[in-house]
């Protein structure tokens, strides 16, 4: 993987988890409730799910490429 993708890769899966946990803050914090939509619980549990997938995809990201090894030249 190149290093453009991978920068890219990493800053998108960064943004995602961002996203889901400010908007955990929203709900948690300041109270961001549509009246209509009570499954609070259930929002909370789609976002933390989010967190959770990202974050493996983040770290397979980085077990995977992140790490780049000298070329040698003979």
């Amino acid at each position: 993987m190149n290093d453009k993708l991978f920068i890219t890769m990493l800053k998108r899966y960064e943004a995602d988890i961002e996203d889901a946990l400010y908007k955990i803050e929203c709900i948690n914090e300041h109270g961001l409730i549509i009246p209509e939509h009570t499954g609070i619980t259930d929002e909370v549990d789609k976002l933390l799910l989010k967190v959770s997938e990202t974050e493996g995809k983040l770290a397979a990201l980085r077990q995977h490429y992140g790490k780049r090894e000298a070329k040698t030249v003979l």
